[in-house]
């Protein structure tokens, strides 16, 4: 859509002002529809065939305000809004940028202004729709980064049940994409409609009610307009109920009507209003066990079980590490950047237990971003690895003169390296006499993770195991890391 041949939707019951303001947007190139009131505009922007770009906007009108309009579009609204009037008072004002209003013109607006005023809410436009492609493109199936097992299984998932009206439950430790999947869900869908999300646990138990459901206006203090709830603004497309688990259980009743019955009723209204939204949720939270403690209730829960996908964790796809720290490289200094992770880097990092999962990958990108010595390449390293996250290299451990080089028989780079990885924690252990948490400290890591690795790994912990096992390798020099 070009800017000059753009349809703006003029909302004013003034014949005169419609006129002029018409005939001043056609000389410049633009396209117009007019409405003398709120029902004629609804009727309007409802019209598939050749829907608005812009809504120029009068707030003042007999019967029900330009301020009703916007609360029908939902927040934010889907298009922008320019409010033109000459009699709104400061509040209403206040109120239509608050909701969402690109601009506000005064009457009687001089062409210059008007003008501007359009070029720029449109030029606005062009770049929150470009922003919403972008976030889309790396949300699609494909662009579930990672050539992990686990990764190719998921996106084969999100491709088979994402065309389909199936509500869907992602579940999933904190920080491992499960929006990200959401939103792949959603363009998989191919609904025309937005793609909606609200965070259950973010939002105040007393809000969230009405962010959900929406209200009338009058249904308690303070409600001036009629408000959509998220439900209602995800009409025609998806709903993503984050952290479903810490919804409260009064509204985990009403939710489940909404789901059975297609209809949403707002906070003060008389009537259901039908919605078609596809539903997904995502918790972190296990959701059987929080059934068997009463915090959830059981129906909701196999009505929201239709689909599980489980996303796993970053320990257990160790392999996607590299592909998503290139990933956010990217994105944080740009795809021309040369950027390179060194084997031990990688292999360092694999030994981590990643808590904060993908999310915390993230953060460790960002900050080796804004300290890169060379601005023209990004390299990660274990001396990067080991200065940003407390644990030392398994290099530290200097391995045997006499011990014979690596062989490469045809085995994976992960199968060299958690052989060479085996051979330090034995060594490191025999040191410390099979004591686990002295190795840890010669070693520089955490004592839990260093138990995770050596189960990962089949690493004899017990001292009879070990006494055996060193019996069986020379006893390689250590060193700590100064």
């Amino acid at each position: 859509m070009s800017e000059r041949g753009a349809m703006i939707l003029l909302v004013d019951d003034d014949p005169a002002v419609l006129q002029g303001v018409s005939g001043l947007l056609r000389d410049e190139g633009y396209r117009t529809a007019e409405a003398r009131n709120v029902a004629e505009a609804v009727r309007i922007l409802r019209d598939e065939r050749d829907p608005p770009d812009l809504v120029l906007l009068d707030i003042r009108m007999p019967g029900e305000s330009g301020l009703v309009l916007m609360e029908r579009l939902g927040q934010p609204p889907p298009l922008p809004i320019v409010v033109l009037s000459g009699e709104a008072s400061i509040s209403d004002t206040v109120s239509a940028l608050k909701m969402g209003a690109t601009d506000f013109v005064e009457k009687p607006p001089s062409p210059e202004r008007l003008l501007t005023a359009v070029r720029n809410a449109l030029a606005l436009d062009e770049l929150r729709k470009e922003r919403e492609r972008l976030r889309e493109e790396l949300s699609r199936p494909g662009h579930l980064v990672g050539g992990s097992q686990a990764m190719e299984e998921l996106r084969r998932l999100v491709t088979r049940v994402g065309p389909s009206n199936a509500i869907v439950l992602v579940t999933g430790e904190t920080g491992t994409g499960k929006e990200r999947v959401a939103r792949a869900l959603h363009l998989a869908s191919g609904r025309k409609g937005r793609f909606v999300g609200v965070n259950c646990a973010a939002i105040p138990a007393a809000l969230l009610e009405s962010e959900i459901f929406g209200y009338e206006r009058g249904a308690f203090s303070g409600a001036v307009a009629r408000h959509l709830g998220r439900i209602e603004q995800a009409h025609g497309g998806t709903l993503l109920l984050d952290e479903i688990g810490d919804m409260p259980l009064d509204l985990q009743a009403k939710l489940l009507r909404v789901i059975e019955e297609r209809a949403v009723e707002r906070l003060g209204g008389t009537a259901p209003v039908p919605v078609n939204a596809r539903v997904v949720a995502s918790t972190h939270r296990d959701i059987k066990q929080e059934v068997a403690d009463g915090r959830f209730r059981e129906d909701l829960y196999y009505r929201l079980n239709v689909f599980p996908i489980v996303v796993p964790p970053l320990r257990e796809r160790i392999d996607d590490i590299r592909p998503l720290a290139r990933a956010f490289a990217a994105d944080l200094v740009g795809p021309n950047i040369a950027f390179h992770v060194t084997p031990e880097a990688e292999a360092l990092l694999g030994t981590y237990d990643w808590p904060g999962n993908v999310r915390e990958l993230r953060n460790l990108v960002e900050r080796f971003s804004l300290l890169r010595p060379d601005e023209s390449e990004f390299v990660i390293d274990t001396a990067a690895v080991a200065a940003f996250t407390g644990f030392a290299a398994p290099t530290t451990i200097a391995a045997s003169k006499s011990q014979p080089p690596v062989a490469l028989d045809g085995r994976t780079l992960r199968e060299l390296i958690d052989d060479h990885e085996r051979r330090v924690l034995r060594a490191a252990l025999s040191r410390c006499a099979g004591n686990i948490a002295s190795a840890a400290r010669l070693l520089g890591v955490d004592r839990g993770n260093l138990h995770r690795r050596l189960r990962a790994l089949d690493v004899p912990t017990t001292a009879e195991q070990q006494e055996k096992a060193a019996k069986s390798i020379k006893r390689p020099s250590i060193r700590r890391t100064p």
